[in-house]
This record gives structure tokens, C-alpha cells and sequence, in this order.
């Protein structure tokens, strides 16, 4: 195929869409799609292959670059991330953190979860409606990172909004010179406050992830202060705004699928199933970009170095040569494994934290709110980066408690 038969797919249009016509298109005609940046790749083999090309790093950093974003506190955060970090610098790091982001400490907190997830449904369930963005999902995940990150309660209001706006981060909104200030308002205020809990937790250890961060060790290697620091931010803001997301495009697709909400009432045990099929379907995370380091060649096309390649996890989760059409459906194992959390060794660290919290919120919620409909339309984030609802108007019933 000549590079001028290849589809193009114009992820600048304010209407583009990874569930769109057009992607589906383009998947069924060819591997790979030109856009105004590069090329994007869009079949879940080939996804699955690049996300772990060693000659593709991460290209987030990038990106904010060629929206125009050069200099500032922000690009100073975010080139120091771990998530733009590739090499050994990567690998130290991400060493160093796992050692603190466990799954037993995660599993530990699924009490807590639940809990928190009962205590804000109490306060909506009654009125038979709510704006589920702000009544629930803007403060769910919160409450779950900053519990296991140890930050306090009495310092957590300011978070959310904090966070959500960090998302912005990867939206082309963040070209705007008011989007950008906003975001960088808001990184000041969260890196504040985290250097406040940091010196707290030095002089007082607990039972929490910034201990644990504190204490991480391999070797005698340490993470410096800036290192805690950059990354306690990025944690608040990973930890909150895409499961913020993904939480409100699940309750969307239950809307569409109400015999599978009753169904997870009935059948909790669902759960971890229930959360893959969301993921899968109605990701919040639509692709992952990346930079080619050096020449390479992939099914016999040769990309040159510094190529943009933007891996759409959301077509690859949906390919019909794997896939087949595959309905929305809770009680089905897919054969292959949505990629949402991305893979090779920028997989994301998170993803069990995310999965607990969006399985214990999705059981609880479906075993108290019956028959959820939409009460009006519902408001979008940009359809690229970060995707999802900014307002979820849901109209429910409440089951017995």
C-alpha cells in the first residue's frame, strides 16, 4: 500500500471520534492511519507490537510541546514524570515506586472503597436523580488515592479540582493560553500542599504510600526529594482524573444496557469482568502517543526517526479480526485483553488501584440504584486525551437496602 492510499484520520477535528464511522473505516482498510502529526496505528496487533517497540518511547512530553506548550512550571513537572521517562532513568524510578504501589496495599483499602462509595450514594439515592460527575465520580477516586496515599482529610477538597484540571494536560485545549494558566494555577496549589504533606510524613511516618515512598530503597538508591515530590503529584492526578472518567462513560454504557446493570446487581462477581468490558468498549484513555527513536520498519513500511505514532488503544480494543463485533456484554471472557492500561513498560502502575475502586463502585452502585436512565444530556471533555463526560444527568430508582 503507497503511503498516499493509506487512510487519514484528522484527530484535530473538534468531532473526531475513536468509536467514530471513520476509525472503523480506516481499521478495516489498513493497519495504520496518516494524521496531521504522523501516523497512528489501528488493529490490536500491531498495537500490541509497538507499545512495546523498545525504539517508540513515550511521547506525552512531546505532544505538549507541539501544542505550543515550551517552558513554564508545567513543562517543567511534566518532562520529569515518570510516565515521559524512558531508559534508565525509567526503570530506576519505576523500581523505586512499585516497591510502595503494591496490590496487597491496594486490596487492603476495598473496605474503604466500599465504604465511600455507600456514604456519597447516601446522599443522592433518595431524590431518585443526580449529576453523577459531581455527586459521585468527582470525588470517588479522590477519596480512594488520597486514602492510600495518606493525605489528609481535612487538605482533600481542593484535590479534585486540582487533578481534572492537571487532565487537561493532554486535551488540545491546553494550547489556550487560559486553559494553560488554569492548569498551571492548579499544579502550584497541589504541589504545595503535597510539600506540606511530605515534611509531615517526614517528621511522622504512617501506615500510607508517601511512607512507603519515603522509605523506598534498592541498593542504597533513594528517591530524591524532587523525585517524591514530582511523583506524589502525578499520583494525585493519575489516580483521580482518569477513573473520574472511566466511572462515568461505565454508568453511560449501563444506561444503553440495563438487563447487564441488573444483572451485576444480581451477580457481583461480575465485577472484574464488568470493568474490563467498559475499559474496553468506552475507554477514557482513546490512545497513547509515541516517538520513533530511530529508523525502524514495521509490515514493511519504513518510518523515519522522530515519527509520531499515536497507538489507538480504543480501535485496537475493538477489532473485529480479534474481537469479532462483540456487543457490550459483562458475561463474556474476550479472547484478548483490553489494552486501556496501555502495555510494555509504560503499563500502567495504577491499574490495580483503578480496577479496585471502579469495581467495588460499580457493584454498590448497581446494588442501589435500579433502572438508571439519562436525565438530560449529557457534557463532554474534547475527544482527545482524557475522554469522557463533564456532566451525567442520571434519573433512578433505588432498590432496597
Amino acid at each position: 500500500m503507497q503511503v498516499n492510499e493509506v487512510p487519514f484520520l484528522n484527530i484535530f477535528d473538534p468531532h473526531f471520534r475513536i468509536d467514530s464511522d471513520d476509525v472503523r473505516a480506516a481499521r478495516a482498510a489498513s493497519w495504520y492511519a496518516r494524521t496531521p502529526l504522523g501516523y497512528s496505528a489501528l488493529r490490536y496487533e500491531d498495537v500490541l507490537v509497538l507499545l512495546r517497540d523498545p525504539r517508540l518511547h513515550q511521547g506525552s512530553a512531546a505532544m505538549l510541546k507541539l501544542r505550543g506548550v515550551k517552558d513554564g512550571p508545567l513543562v517543567g513537572w511534566w518532562d520529569k514524570a515518570l510516565l515521559n521517562m524512558d531508559g534508565a532513568d525509567h526503570t530506576r524510578l519505576r523500581r523505586l515506586v512499585a516497591k510502595a504501589f503494591t496490590p496487597p496495599a491496594i486490596e487492603r483499602l476495598r473496605p474503604y472503597f466500599k465504604a465511600t462509595a455507600e456514604r456519597l450514594i447516601d446522599a443522592f439515592a433518595a431524590s431518585g436523580h443526580c449529576e453523577f460527575m459531581t455527586a459521585f465520580s468527582d470525588r470517588y477516586p479522590l477519596e480512594g488515592i488520597c486514602e492510600l496515599l495518606g493525605i489528609p482529610v481535612e487538605k482533600r477538597d481542593g484535590f479534585c479540582g486540582w487533578a481534572s484540571d492537571l487532565g487537561l494536560i493532554f486535551s488540545p485545549l491546553v494550547a489556550d493560553p487560559q486553559v494553560r494558566a488554569r492548569i498551571e494555577t492548579s499544579l502550584l496549589a497541589l504541589s504545595d500542599c503535597v510539600k506540606d504533606v511530605l515534611a509531615e510524613r517526614r517528621r511522622e511516618p504512617k501506615d500510607d504510600l508517601i511512607t512507603a515512598l519515603l522509605q523506598a530503597e534498592e541498593d542504597g538508591d533513594r528517591l530524591s526529594e524532587e523525585e517524591l515530590h514530582t511523583n506524589v503529584v502525578g499520583l494525585v492526578f493519575a489516580g483521580n482524573d482518569t477513573t473520574r472518567n472511566q466511572l462515568g462513560l461505565g454508568l453511560l454504557a449501563f444506561t444503553r444496557f440495563p438487563e447487564q446493570w441488573a444483572l451485576l446487581a444480581e451477580r457481583p462477581d461480575l465485577a472484574p469482568r464488568a470493568v474490563d468490558e467498559i475499559m474496553r468498549k468506552f475507554p477514557t484513555i482513546s490512545g497513547i502517543p509515541r516517538i520513533a527513536t530511530e529508523a525502524f520498519e514495521h509490515r514493511g513500511v519504513r518510518f523515519k526517526a522522530g515519527t509520531v505514532f499515536g497507538l489507538m488503544l480504543g480501535s485496537a480494543n475493538v477489532d473485529e479480526a480479534v474481537f469479532g463485533e462483540a456487543p457490550f456484554d459483562i458475561t463474556v471472557e474476550r479472547p484478548a485483553a483490553q489494552m486501556t492500561f496501555g502495555g510494555g513498560i509504560h503499563r500502567c502502575l495504577g491499574m490495580w488501584l483503578a480496577r479496585a475502586e471502579m469495581q467495588e463502585a460499580l457493584v454498590t452502585l448497581a446494588q442501589r440504584l435500579d433502572r438508571i436512565e439519562l436525565d438530560g444530556a449529557p457534557s463532554w471533555l474534547p475527544g482527545q486525551g482524557i475522554v469522557g463526560p463533564t456532566a451525567l444527568p442520571l434519573r433512578f430508582g433505588a432498590r432496597a437496602v
